[in-house]
């Protein structure tokens, strides 16, 4: 029996704590069949490329209906970005590059990347494609 729910149901402030480990579900449980899944390993394709991502799958033997856990779903969003960014689709940010002499640099917006000690790792695709990865730098303490 489904509730209806009105304006009044979201009058009321709901604090939600989800737990560290929340989105690394070790066994999942089928909402059709209420049965335990089994995992499995997948290879899927990603569209457009010749590349495949071994995945992690939580597959009911009963439905053949299949699950991601939230570590394995963010592994697959990233392979299909990256696809994307290959076939030059989504989202496409261009700068010019600089020259100082000795090296090429590009400056990203400060929006893009939030927060400051950011470290590049930059990864070749080819003579002229890179991706690159930017990630928070630890502080040093000072001595």
């Amino acid at each position: 029996m489904e509730e209806e729910l009105s304006e009044k149901d979201f009058e009321e402030e709901i604090k939600v704590q989800i737990s560290k480990g929340a989105f690394k579900s070790k066994e999942f449980y089928c909402e059709n069949c209420d049965k335990k899944m089994d995992k499995i390993f997948v290879n899927a394709e990603i569209p457009n490329t010749l590349l495949t991502i071994h995945l992690e799958v939580f597959r009911c033997e009963k439905c053949k209906k299949e699950y991601l856990n939230g570590d394995q779903a963010n592994k697959l969003d990233r392979a299909l970005a990256i696809s994307k960014a290959i076939d030059k689709k989504g989202i496409v940010y261009e700068r010019s590059g600089n020259f100082d002499g000795s090296n090429i640099f590009v400056r990203f917006p400060a929006q893009l990347i939030k927060g400051k000690n950011i470290k590049a790792e930059i990864f070749p695709v080819s003579s002229t494609e890179f991706f690159v990865h930017f990630k928070k730098q630890k502080q040093k303490l000072l001595e």
